[in-house]
């Protein structure tokens, strides 16, 4: 016999949790699986933490408003996760800083990205080189001119899917971990979830949230998500038992032949997260001994003092990208039973607020709100990708 549901979630990262969260907490009857053997160990375990406005590309196009909401949504939706799970997700709050290290880098921020900026719905202040030392005084004296992008925040993703997986554990959210789907499949009386053992879940409507590899289970999207790696790690500087930095920091480097992005999140109990590295169309997740060295290289170039922090964990992920690096929001299927919430590029984190809040409305078919409709039609599946020639900085894993 089947297993029977409302809604069926393939895919237990930041995204497929946050998806069943919050449908559960309206009153669905959610089925959430994935083939881990805990949730948020893809993606998600490999993220920066970054919940970034404006410093992705695909920050300043039509993605700017999803952004804003998502933001607008972030701090009540942590609240509401800390009241469940009893966990304080800690949030830097102080914004971040985007760092010009040679003229021409302040020219490049000047002529082409603040333009952008000022049109989107977010503040940004331009710093002097001593302006921006003041406020981080680690910053490289080669610095020559800053901006302060004051509403990203930044958190720890682990410490997020820790509430997440908390959550869902209090709730009525039943979860199958270990667990591989093979098939996906709608129709006109119910759509399904055809697990490796061959368990079949029956649901009104199935959400596919699996990452890179979504297109492995829903064909409309074969040729449209693909992996971008990425590789971090983390350093403790001595004598910190709080945030290291004041702010996220990020910069545009030239390094030889090569464009660096090194880019340093704090963390509350002392260490930084410094990444990142950026490899489109690599599937094997693996840390490498040369993302490491160009890591080191970049951040030593913005910040000399973090050559002599120990080095602790070295990770890589693999982002789930589209054409266009915005995510894929929205139903595949003829019947309305298949939702694709997946391509976000490097935002998952971000964008978890208002995806949940998307797929959530999708299912209990709350799209009049002129709004919604907006935002559901920038992240549509059948939105034109042919035109999408974005190469956004890796700001994010």
């Amino acid at each position: 016999m089947p297993e029977i549901c409302d809604v069926a979630i393939v895919g237990g990262g930041v995204i497929g949790s946050a998806i069943a969260y919050e449908l559960g907490a309206q009153g669905r009857r959610v089925i959430l699986v994935d083939a881990a053997e805990d949730l948020g160990l893809g993606a998600s375990d490999a993220a920066m933490g970054g919940i970034l406005t404006q410093t992705e590309t695909a920050c300043l196009g039509p993605l700017s408003s999803v952004i804003r909401r998502s933001r607008d949504l972030y701090e009540p939706w942590l609240d509401r996760l800390r009241k469940v799970s009893g966990v304080e997700v800690h949030v830097l709050g102080g914004g971040d800083i985007q760092v010009a290290l040679d003229r021409e880098e302040l020219d490049r921020l000047l002529s082409e990205v603040l333009p952008r900026w000022l049109e989107a719905p977010f503040e940004v202040r331009q710093l002097t080189a001593a302006e921006a030392r003041d406020l981080e005084p680690l910053l490289s004296d080669r610095v020559v001119g800053a901006f302060l992008l004051h509403e990203e925040l930044a958190l720890d993703p682990r410490e997020l899917m820790v509430a997440l997986r908390r959550t869902l554990a209090r709730s009525p959210v039943t979860l199958k971990l270990s667990t591989r789907v093979v098939r996906v499949d709608s129709g006109p009386a119910c759509a399904e979830v055809e697990l490796q053992d061959g368990t079949v879940i029956q649901a009104g409507t199935v959400v596919v949230a699996a990452g890179y590899q979504s297109g492995k289970l829903l064909p409309a999207l074969a040729e449209l998500i693909f992996p971008i790696k990425g590789e971090a790690f983390d350093l403790r500087p001595p004598g910190f038992t709080g945030y290291p930095l004041n702010h996220h920091v990020f910069a545009e480097i030239q390094d030889g032949e090569e464009r660096g992005y090194p880019y340093l999140v704090p963390r509350h109990d002392g260490r930084v997260a410094v990444g990142v590295t950026y490899e489109e169309h690599v599937y094997d997740a693996t840390p490498t001994a040369k993302g490491l060295q160009s890591i080191r290289s970049w951040i030593g170039t913005l910040m000399p003092a973090t050559a002599d922090w120990r080095l602790e964990r070295h990770w890589g992920g693999l982002r789930p990208a589209s054409p266009d690096h915005v995510p894929i929001i929205g139903y595949l299927d003829e019947h309305r039973r298949l939702i694709a919430a997946t391509g976000h590029s490097g935002l998952g984190v971000t964008l978890a607020p208002v995806t949940a809040e998307l797929v959530a409305d999708l299912v209990h078919d709350r799209t009049a709100d002129p709004e919604v409709r907006e935002r559901l039609r920038i992240c549509s599946p059948e939105r034109d990708f042919t035109a999408a020639a974005l190469s956004p900085a890796p700001t994010a894993l």
